[in-house]
């Protein structure tokens, strides 16, 4: 093994025991954080972690996700007159020519806009905490982990759901979104 990889290596060991977390990737692949972490959007060592990567372009890519994900993560307790609002976060992380290509969300920006309000009225949570992010050129591939869910066939046990995201990088912003949702199913 190489000195250079060796060291990536320890530096990701003790990036780890910082962050709280596992790494389960080597420099340039695929950062993987086991265990939910319910403050990551504040946790700049946790974000940084996830968003690693040799590409700088990748990276870059990786933290713009990550960043606007945290964003939506804080506005969910901002009222929708104060700064950091659900607008603002949308206004400054999206192109105004956004395409939303999940059927479970409404279209463009503006249809974002409206469903993260609905759901912040709903009690539920517009974020989860990243798990793993890989980009490759402008597409970034994020996952997330849902709290611990009710199991149907147990309900006394829960278990982990995680939730998908793939984004397209434009620029500086976010351009456009993919998701597993079914309609009727966010």
């Amino acid at each position: 093994m190489s000195d250079k990889r060796s060291l990536s290596m320890l530096i990701g060991a003790a990036l780890a025991s910082v962050v709280g977390t596992a790494w389960a990737a080597g420099p340039g692949t695929v950062a993987i954080m086991q265990g939910f972490h319910a403050n990551w959007a504040d946790d700049p060592a946790y974000i940084e972690a996830l968003s690693r990567d040799q590409n700088r372009q990748y990276a870059a890519n990786k933290r713009l996700v990550l960043d606007f994900e945290a964003a939506l993560e804080r506005a969910q307790s901002v009222s929708d007159t104060a700064p950091g609002n659900f607008q603002q976060v949308v206004e400054q992380y999206l192109t105004p020519d956004y395409i939303q290509h999940d059927p479970s969300f409404p279209a463009g920006r503006d249809g974002l806009l409206s469903f993260l309000k609905f759901i912040k009225t709903n009690g539920e949570r517009v974020s989860h905490p990243p798990v793993m992010v890989v980009a490759e050129g402008d597409i970034v591939v994020l996952t997330m982990m849902r709290p611990p869910v009710p199991d149907p066939d147990e309900p006394s046990k829960t278990y982990t759901a995680y939730r998908i995201a793939v984004w397209k990088v434009c620029g500086k912003k976010l351009c456009e979104h993919w998701g597993p949702g079914l309609k009727g199913h966010p």
